[in-house]
């Protein structure tokens, strides 16, 4: 039989049959003898495995995979290796694990895309919706509002009271009510609001006073401006330093003292931008006013018909 020679650096596949295990002179395992088509070969005990191999008797018998890598027809001698094509098969199955790895990471990634896309097609800015507390930050709460899609509430969104922390508003995996205040799908950024699901605590308090209404507030604290005038537990308004006094005012607190209690006159009611405009010096004329009426009508004597005066004019 003959096996074709190599090209220099040429490998060549073929299945070899293990036929016996060869020791040198020191009775060492020096590799195995195997048949190539037809022909004895040798493969050399460091080309069996990639791994160190102790004892080589299951080889015996077995047919392997492996590759001609010398041939010399002058000495008779013929050499195989599974060495570098073991090595190429474990390659091969290692990248074929990192491709599949990588191709679930893909899959995994569109997966959570296509749900984020999903979900941010399920919400609108302006939608009150229920979600779920998924993290707790110094700053705000992290809430679920779709499978896959969270904002944020702000700690200014979270009560009206802003002494309120994220921590004491909810707790992970609450269910709170939320409103879209703003989707931002580029940045991939959803702001979300417990607070403008709430009646706002001051425009209840604040649609009581209509203007011209005279009330008794309390002197809260002053400005350059005025004085603010606490009326209700959340409501305040602005005494401006011209409706203080019918003198000229040049500081509040030249008239005024805080926690000093005082008749106001309810001027200005603007709901939308939380103001109310307050009036010390048109109370006092209110006060005047009906004081007057009170006492002309308990003298209706001091006064004289119209008619009357108009006749008395003409004679």
């Amino acid at each position: 039989n003959y096996v074709a020679d190599l090209a220099e650096g040429e490998k060549r596949r073929a299945t070899v049959k293990v036929l016996r295990i060869i020791k040198n002179k020191m009775k060492n395992i020096v590799g195995l003898a195997v048949a190539v088509e037809g022909v004895e070969g040798f493969m050399p005990a460091s080309h069996v495995e990639l791994r160190r191999v102790e004892d080589f008797s299951d080889y015996i018998g077995k047919e392997l995979e492996a590759e001609v890598i010398e041939v010399d027809t002058a000495k008779k001698r013929l050499v195989v290796s599974r060495r570098d094509l073991l090595r190429s098969e474990k390659e091969a199955k290692a990248q074929a694990w990192r491709d599949a790895k990588e191709a679930r990471i893909q899959a995994a990634k569109e997966a959570r895309t296509a749900a984020e896309e999903a979900a941010y097609a399920s919400v609108e800015e302006g939608q009150t919706v229920t979600g779920k507390v998924v993290r707790i930050a110094d700053f705000g709460l992290f809430v679920e509002v779709g499978r896959g899609l969270v904002g944020l509430v702000h700690n200014t969104e979270l009560s009206w009271d802003r002494n309120v922390k994220a921590e004491d508003a909810a707790k992970v995996d609450d269910e709170v009510t939320v409103l879209v205040k703003k989707i931002d799908r580029e940045n991939r950024r959803v702001a979300l609001s417990i607070k403008a699901t709430q009646e706002d605590p001051w425009l209840t308090e604040a649609s009581a006073f209509k203007e011209g209404m005279v009330i008794e507030g309390t002197v809260e604290r002053f400005l350059p401006f005025g004085a603010i005038v606490k009326l209700a537990d959340k409501v305040e308004g602005l005494v401006h330093v011209s409706e203080i006094a019918e003198t000229r005012v040049e500081k509040p607190e030249d008239i005024l003292e805080i926690g000093q209690n005082v008749k106001v006159k309810v001027i200005k009611v603007d709901l939308k931008h939380k103001k109310i405009g307050l009036s010390i010096v048109k109370a006092v004329k209110e006060a005047e006013k009906a004081e007057y009426s009170s006492f002309i009508n308990d003298k209706p004597e001091l006064t004289l018909d119209l008619k009357e005066q108009l006749e008395g004019l003409n004679n």
